[in-house]
């Protein structure tokens, strides 16, 4: 069996290196300018030489390794006329430009804007925007232009460990900065700028109004909103937990399946168009205007933009009777989409699918040699079997570090769901259709909602097997990157079955233990005190080794902050302890005063003291007999009595910390076990 390949794929390999690297330098762009240039020169010199084509070779590979760096350095480094680089004043009038909603929430609106105008100066950039909701604004749509005199902001960091990093998130979009923006401090323009964005969204949102105002069910309107155009906020959150849980949250995200059906549909009815000259690329080129098309209209998903991409390349390479070299046009796709957009590389949903569909490509033939049915339907489930798999094994590592789960029963819910799927999805797109032009039948819309119950159902069923949901689980970027190593010489040696490929798996499997040793020493000695963030809620918390203790005020307010630690470090228990008032270890004393009890001792001599649940307390007064490194306010305190307290503690010198401005508080290194 031979190992599919593509003359692409070290390059691409080294250009995708080069980029990751460049997110961990901080060389300047302009210093690499001469570098590349210099390279390229001298491979071009080079390249005339008879001799030397090891050395050729080696600089070729070389420069796509350099154009990676050089590429997403500068993608991601502002320019001149950024207003980043502006040394203009922060209130002066700015015109922003609406390019799309990010969120909606209960007190704001989040939308990505780009700032056209800073006072008298051209400029552009990207900005988050947050529309409070006071009761008199109306939302935006795409293209709309705003004034404003508000300053902007730097986006504020998670507040708590291990929470989702929304300002990770929003810079891989090139968003560094935010404005919070109101009725009363902008002035939306009267005439909005009308793009083909714009339209896609007005077009898009009235849609949605047609769904919203017909007779089906809220879960129905969701399903389809979700199904059709990636829309997945629509759903409740319980019905995404459970597609999670249950190994088929890609159901619900628009992807190869659905474009795969698009398309077929597309070819069925485009089908006489090969009966005349050139009618194959013709139809070619006609699926893949559509299918580009509705890429835009969904707003250029990873999912989707990867499958249309990679169909593109398919149906045209097919058509051109180049053969059916699936492997190269996938790597083929994968280049040109990191060229085109490089925010790609880090979405999660870009990673992903292409790594499911890599896996399907290189390890499902593994599979299937084993074992070949007789029977056609024995085969085609053997088939699915080891399609999901294949795609399994090569999403689980990355799927691991990203969310922290494993659902053990993916392949009995993709086994029992996934075959009856695409039915279900047709008939998504018929009842779609249907309500967009008249009401729909009885039957169809009592039919279509005992479908959608019946499927949302059958997942939830699966997802309730907590037993067999493997959850807070944790391993490092290291631990991911030598798991995908073992993966690849692991699939390598299934293909040449040599004994030259036994060393390498051994070399791997030895530097993966040393690097459990090696995390496993680290996670022993971790030794910190955390006073986390949560409104109107208290959490404290020693991690000591991998067990970590901690008290909390709302066990329900604080579970999900307590979740989010768990998965970003690896515990082996969580203990709840009751409140002390004082923590007394070597070199560590801590006061911690509430609402209930105040203590004044005059020989104790706190490092720290701890204000929760708006102690009443004359903090001046306090401040008399103790001289704390740090007075901490955490987020149980109203924010009137937090400005109260930092006041008096500038007044004598003293650290204030509050929580709710800067999140939670490590105080590490503490030496000793936590006192009871």
């Amino acid at each position: 069996m031979k190992l599919p390949k593509s003359p692409l794929l070290f390059p691409v390999f080294l250009f995708t290196l080069g980029a990751l690297i460049s997110f961990l330098t901080s060389f300047p762009l302009f210093k690499l300018y001469p570098i590349g240039i210099g390279l390229f020169l001298f491979s071009t010199l080079v390249h005339f030489f008879k001799n030397f084509s090891f050395f050729k070779t080696l600089l070729i590979y070389s420069c796509f390794f350099l154009l990676g760096l050089i590429y997403f350095k500068a993608y991601y480094t502002p320019d001149k006329n950024h207003f980043q680089t502006l040394k203009g004043t922060p209130h002066a009038i700015k015109q922003i430009e609406i390019e799309s909603m990010l969120g909606d929430y209960s007190f704001s609106t989040n939308y990505s804007g780009r700032i056209i105008g800073w006072g008298a100066s051209k400029v552009h950039g990207k900005v988050l925007i947050r529309q409070s909701k006071d009761g008199r604004s109306k939302s935006w749509l795409a293209g709309q232009r705003i004034l404003t005199t508000e300053a902007i902001q730097n986006i504020k960091d998670p507040f708590n460990p291990g929470q989702f990093s929304y300002k990770g998130y929003l810079m891989n979009k090139r968003i560094n900065h935010q404005i919070d923006l109101n009725s009363a401090n902008s002035f939306l323009l009267p005439k909005s700028k009308i793009t083909l964005r714009s339209s896609s969204s007005n077009l898009e949102n009235s849609i949605f109004q047609r769904i919203e105002k017909s007779t089906l069910s809220v879960s129905s309107q969701g399903m389809l909103k979700a199904l059709l155009f990636a829309d997945r906020d629509a759903l409740d959150e319980g019905i995404i937990k459970n597609y999670t849980q249950a190994g088929v949250i890609h159901l619900l995200a628009l992807s190869g399946l659905h474009i795969g059906l698009f398309a077929g549909f597309l070819m069925f009815f485009l089908r006489p168009l090969k009966k005349i000259r050139a009618g194959g690329v013709l139809r070619a080129i006609i699926i893949s205007c559509f299918l580009w098309s509705f890429a835009f209209f969904v707003g250029f998903t990873p999912s989707v933009t990867r499958a249309v991409t990679m169909f593109s390349f398919m149906l045209i390479g097919h058509s051109l009777h180049y053969g059916k070299h699936t492997f190269h046009y996938t790597v083929l796709s994968f280049f040109v989409l990191l060229l085109c957009h490089p925010p790609f590389l880090k979405s999660i949903g870009f990673q992903l699918s292409y790594l499911a569909v890599f896996g399907i490509l290189v390890i499902h033939p593994l599979f299937q040699q084993y074992w070949n049915p007789k029977s056609p339907i024995v085969k085609k489930y053997w088939e699915w079997t080891t399609v999901c798999l294949s795609a399994q094994l090569a999403v689980s590592p990355i799927s691991i570090y990203y969310f922290h789960q494993f659902p053990s029963l993916f392949l009995v819910s993709n086994l029992l769901i996934v075959p009856f799927f695409g039915l279900f999805l047709i008939y998504c797109i018929l009842v779609f259709f249907m309500l967009l032009f008249f009401e729909l039948p009885e039957f169809v819309l009592i039919s279509f909602e005992k479908a959608v119950e019946f499927l949302n159902k059958g997942v939830g069923w699966i997802a309730q097997q907590e037993a067999f949901l493997f959850d807070e689980l944790y391993h490092s970027v290291q631990t991911t990157f030598l798991l995908y190593s073992l993966l690849v010489v692991l699939v390598l040696w299934g293909y040449k079955r040599s004994s030259r490929s036994i060393l390498p798996i051994g070399l791997v499997v030895c530097v993966l233990l040393l690097n459990f040793y090696f995390e496993q020493q680290k996670m022993k000695a971790e030794n910190s005190f955390w006073i986390f963030h949560r409104h109107s809620a208290s959490l404290i918390g020693h991690q000591k080794g991998s067990r970590f203790y901690y008290f909390s005020s709302d066990p329900k307010k604080t579970k999900g902050i307590l979740h989010d630690y768990s998965n970003s470090r690896v515990l082996s228990e969580k203990v709840p302890l009751s409140l002390a008032n004082f923590y007394i270890q070597e070199q560590f004393k801590m006061m911690i005063l509430d609402s209930d009890k105040a203590y004044v001792l005059a020989d104790f001599d706190p490092q720290y003291i701890l204000l929760r649940n708006n102690p009443k307390l004359n903090l001046e007064r306090l401040l008399m007999h103790y001289t704390p490194k740090i007075l901490i306010a955490d987020g149980s305190n109203d924010a009137w009595n937090s400005a109260l307290w930092e006041k008096s503690c500038n007044k004598f010198g003293i650290v204030f910390y509050n929580t709710r401005r800067k999140g939670a508080l490590d105080i590490a290194g503490l030496p000793g076990k936590l006192s009871d």
